[in-house]
C-alpha cells in the first residue's frame, strides 16, 4: 500500500509540473516567442527531465531497485500517452523512439534517485 502512496504522490507531483509547462510552452508558442523548431527541442528536453524528476522523486521515496521504479513508473505514463497518440495521430518509429527515450530517463532518474544520500 505504501508503494502505491508513493507512486501517486510521484504522479501527481509530474501531472502538476507537466500541467504548468505546457501553460508556459502553449503561452511561448502562441506568442511566436521561437520558432517551432526551438520549441519542439525545448518540448524534448523539458519533457526529458520531467520523466527524469519522475524517477528521481519515486526511487527516492522507495530507497530500493531505482531502475525498477523508474521503469515501471514511466512505462505507465508512457502507456497512456501511446493509447494517447493511436487515437490522435499515427504510431510511427519515431514516436517508439520518443517514447523509448522518456523511459530511458526515468530509469536514469530512478538509478541517481536511490544512490543520493
Amino acid at each position: 500500500m505504501n508503494k502505491i502512496i508513493n507512486y501517486l504522490k510521484s504522479i501527481s507531483l509530474f501531472l502538476i509540473l507537466f500541467l504548468i509547462y505546457l501553460l508556459v510552452i502553449s503561452l511561448v508558442y502562441y506568442l511566436e516567442v521561437f520558432s517551432y523548431n526551438v520549441v519542439s527541442i525545448i518540448n524534448y528536453i523539458v519533457i526529458l527531465l520531467l520523466f527524469f524528476v519522475l524517477g528521481f522523486k519515486t526511487s527516492s521515496l522507495e530507497k530500493s531497485k531505482g531502475y525498477l521504479n523508474g521503469f515501471i513508473i514511466s512505462f505507465s505514463i508512457c502507456f497512456i500517452f501511446s493509447l494517447i497518440t493511436l487515437f490522435i495521430s499515427k504510431y510511427s518509429f519515431g514516436t517508439l523512439v520518443y517514447y523509448l527515450s522518456l523511459i530511458l530517463s526515468s530509469i536514469t532518474g530512478g538509478i541517481i534517485g536511490v544512490t543520493k544520500k
